[in-house]
């Protein structure tokens, strides 16, 4: 998987202003925004996806944003930890954060214990978690080890090619502690405990929805489907979503469709064809009409916004 996937948003873009390092290596990346003002305006207003679990700190101000639909507001010494998904910054005041996300080949191929780490991600697919770190040691901490990895990046110059391997595994494994230290300090919080432990009927069905939805959006739109997919009648599942999370089934079909369309719209190099075949539309005359029926616009139109 491309690192641009992990962190979507145009690098390059991002590169010609202040205040963005940006750090990969394979299959994970560190993002340290300095000043997130400018840039949401810009560059970081619309839909993206990260896909890969990520993790957001914020050191300084506040930010709202929306995580697969759901809005959260981060202040200083909060973090947010999410699966993949497709994020939207809506507004921010002199926010400074750190973003580090990783994907499952990362872990797999850095031998990370995700037995340890799957209390914490179990759950994300319906509800991410957000933890504010009320310890100012742990904050430096994590900002002493983001701050570490993007100075060992910016060593590097042309002259080491010859050891870019070695360079390579050594910042993978400072990479990988990172991610057991970001899970140390978030397991310390008591309500972190209640909100993985917090099981009931109905939040049982909707986590199973959403993950089924992650699996099959881009080829299963139809209520039937993910009823049969749980053993359930497809009029007894949508009165359960609707009465636990306001929202329709078919309500949540279409948002995660629309919410990759606009991600490929804005990220990617794919045409609008290409783009309503990926999602299995009939014909992009098909995939527009949907599309304008829920956001107004055609996908020409979204994607010529900037």
């Amino acid at each position: 998987m491309a690192n641009n996937t992990l962190f979507p948003y145009r690098i390059d873009h991002l590169h010609q202003q202040q205040g963005i390092d940006y750090l990969a290596c394979k299959n994970a990346a560190l993002i340290h925004i300095h000043s997130l003002d400018e840039h949401i305006g810009k560059e970081m207003k619309h839909p993206a996806k990260m896909n890969g679990i990520f993790a957001m700190l914020c050191t300084r101000g506040s930010v709202t944003l929306s995580v697969h639909m759901k809005d959260f507001t981060l202040t200083e010494s909060t973090i947010l930890v999410a699966p993949t998904s497709v994020v939207t910054f809506r507004e921010c005041k002199d926010c400074e954060l750190y973003i580090a996300t990783f994907n499952s080949d990362f872990a797999s191929e850095m031998n990370i214990d995700l037995k340890l780490i799957m209390p914490i991600i179990s759950s994300l697919h319906s509800q991410s978690i957000v933890h504010h770190i009320n310890n100012s040691e742990h904050i430096e901490s994590l900002r002493r080890s983001f701050d570490a990895l993007n100075k060992e990046f910016s060593q590097c110059d042309d002259k080491c090619q010859n050891s870019l391997q070695f360079r390579e595994m050594a910042l993978r494994h400072m990479y990988a502690s990172v991610i057991y230290r970001l899970c140390e300090f978030i397991t310390t919080s008591h309500s972190l405990d209640a909100v993985i432990t917090q099981k009931d009927r109905s939040s049982d069905y909707f986590r199973q929805l959403i993950n089924l939805l992650h699996e099959f959006y881009k080829t299963e739109r139809s209520v039937e489907f993910y009823a049969n997919k749980m053993n359930l009648t497809p009029k007894h599942l949508s009165r359960v979503v609707r009465n636990y999370s306001g929202k329709s089934v078919h309500q949540w079909i279409d948002d995660f469709v629309v919410l990759e369309i606009k991600n490929l719209l804005k990220y990617s190099d794919l045409s609008i064809q290409q783009i309503s075949y990926e999602l299995n539309f009939p014909n992009p005359s098909f995939m527009g009409q949907y599309f304008k029926r829920i956001t107004g616009k055609t996908p020409g139109e979204y994607r010529k916004e900037m």
